[in-house]
């Protein structure tokens, strides 16, 4: 038997051999093992759920992380689906459905405002807090995930009891939940980026979607079920709180199991700390562990950090000419950034040539200073030698040190003719 190819569909797929057997002239396609392949119903289905539901290539085609983040993703939309049934009755109630005193002019008046304050919802929350959405994905998608859970809260015990109150009321809630899309749809965006590592984000995209429109369809039909069999509204009431729990426990699980390797802020504390301490890099998968998702950050620096500030500030309180010029001489004529603490925040000014990883090093820098006020016009060297020892280590370890998610303002200026 003579074998002309080997094949394998990815990592985990089936391997076939295609053959020529001695007393024949034909190519033959066998297993592994050199039987001919029998296809069952039951792999036809499994392989048809797997091209539906999993991106092309899984799991070579998404990041580590993806399977841990979508096992507690799907129960999290399982539950945000069921309750999102059961408050959508008491919605239903307050806009009048079974009131006979209640007209489909006024359901209708409700309707437009409650569509209006959603899309002034979004506006504003956009304006407020879009561009920080990158920068901390994992705390505004669990934010967003609460405070849905909280605007179900409100529709589902207030509007029985308040129907005299039902316009404002769902105003209100429509209005919490224009930013849980908002902040929802964005992160989850960030979060594709990262688990697509094959381009292919609107693969991952499209997948994702067709998971949840999965899991909602089930979704709706437990919450039809609870609605028609459990009329008892304590009972209702108790549900509810179940699958609130189950969601957000879930989110929690979902946005810890994600292993970012770009540094934020928050990853980015822990990792120097680590590395002033110990003289170590913690790989990416225990910073991401050590980072809260909820409120704060795991460390924090003695003073407010600004990246990319305007330099009016500067010479507002410094507007002495030498002091400029001796801030200038602390730093190498190749660097692109200047550091300088004012009476409220520690300044970065950044040059209009700056990449992403001298911003990184930037800020080694401000950490360095804020431990020691002298160390950058005292030991510009012994710093840099560690900043060069600090990024070799980040490196080995899987960090992503050509971008950041570092907060960074838009002013950039020239000092180099001083």
């Amino acid at each position: 038997m003579k074998v002309h190819f080997r094949e394998q569909y990815g990592t985990r797929g089936q391997e076939f051999l295609y053959v020529t057997p001695i007393d024949q002239d034909t190519i033959v396609r066998v297993t592994i093992n050199g039987k001919k392949p029998a296809i069952s119903k039951g792999f036809f289905l499994l392989n048809l759920l797997q091209k539906t539901l999993l991106p092309q290539g899984y799991p070579d085609s998404v990041s580590d992380d993806y399977l841990d983040y979508q096992k507690y993703d799907t129960l999290q939309a399982l539950a945000s689906t069921i309750t999102g049934c059961l408050a959508t009755h008491s919605v239903l109630q307050g806009l009048g459905v079974g009131d006979e005193s209640s007209t489909a002019l006024s359901a209708t008046i409700t309707w437009i405002l409650k569509d209006g304050a959603g899309h002034l919802g979004r506006i504003l929350f956009a304006y407020w807090k879009g561009s920080e959405l990158d920068i901390d994905s994992k705390k505004w998608r669990l934010r967003a995930d609460v405070l849905n859970d909280l605007a179900m809260s409100i529709e589902l015990f207030l509007l029985p009891y308040y129907p005299m109150y039902s316009t404002y009321i769902l105003c209100v809630t429509t209005m919490m939940k224009a930013v849980v899309g908002v902040a929802g749809g964005a992160t989850r965006s960030a979060l594709t980026l990262h688990h697509a590592i094959r381009n292919n984000m609107a693969d991952v995209s499209a997948k994702d979607s067709a998971q949840e429109t999965c899991v909602n369809l089930i979704g709706s039909f437990i919450g039809l079920f609870l609605l028609t069999s459990i009329t008892n509204p304590a009972w209702v009431a108790t549900m509810f709180f179940i699958f609130t729990f189950i969601h957000i426990y879930a989110n929690v699980k979902a946005v810890k199991s994600v292993c970012l390797k770009t540094f934020n802020e928050a990853r980015y504390l822990i990792a120097l700390e680590e590395f002033f301490r110990n003289n170590s890099v913690l790989p990416p998968k225990v910073v991401n562990h050590l980072e809260r998702v909820t409120v704060g950050q795991t460390v924090s620096l003695t003073a407010k950090v600004k990246i990319g500030c305007s330099v009016k500030d500067l010479t507002e309180q410094i507007r002495n000419k030498y002091e400029i010029e001796d801030l200038v001489a602390c730093f190498e004529t190749r660097d692109k950034f200047l550091i300088a603490e004012t009476k409220n925040y520690v300044g970065v000014y950044l040059h209009y040539d700056i990449k992403p990883h001298e911003i990184l090093r930037a800020y080694f820098f401000v950490a360095s200073y804020l431990q020691d006020r002298t160390q950058i016009k005292n030991n510009y060297w012994e710093v840099q030698a560690k900043w060069s020892e600090f990024l070799n280590l980040a490196q080995l370890a899987g960090y992503n040190v050509h971008s950041h998610l570092l907060h960074v303002d838009e002013f950039r200026c020239d000092w180099r003719f001083i």
